[in-house]
């Protein structure tokens, strides 16, 4: 049985970001796609939690390359996912916290 998606504040806030900046630049219909790649994402996730490798510098974190821009992070706990983060791969990994 698949686990309960959870999303942290932030996450919530990077992920609105995120299709937000793709709506104002590439239209809705690019939105509405990357969306639905998200959500469909989050539900392989969800059925098989372990299927993305643990973060070198957060082992509790797994880390999810959705497209060569972004990775998911999420960690996995007893009964749920907890979405941690939508990141943009080109920033600096000390400019930027988890």
């Amino acid at each position: 049985m698949p686990l309960k998606i959870k999303y942290s504040l932030s996450a919530l806030d990077e992920q609105i970001q995120l299709l937000e900046y793709i709506i104002k630049n590439f239209g809705v219909n690019k939105g509405n796609e990357i969306y639905q790649r998200i959500e469909n994402t989050l539900e392989l996730i969800a059925e098989n939690p372990e299927m993305f490798p643990t973060s070198l510098k957060k082992p509790e974190l797994r880390k999810c390359v959705f497209s060569r821009q972004t990775s998911i992070y999420y960690r996995i706990k007893e009964d749920y996912i907890e979405i941690v983060s939508f990141r943009p791969n080109g920033i600096d990994p000390k400019k930027f916290k988890l």
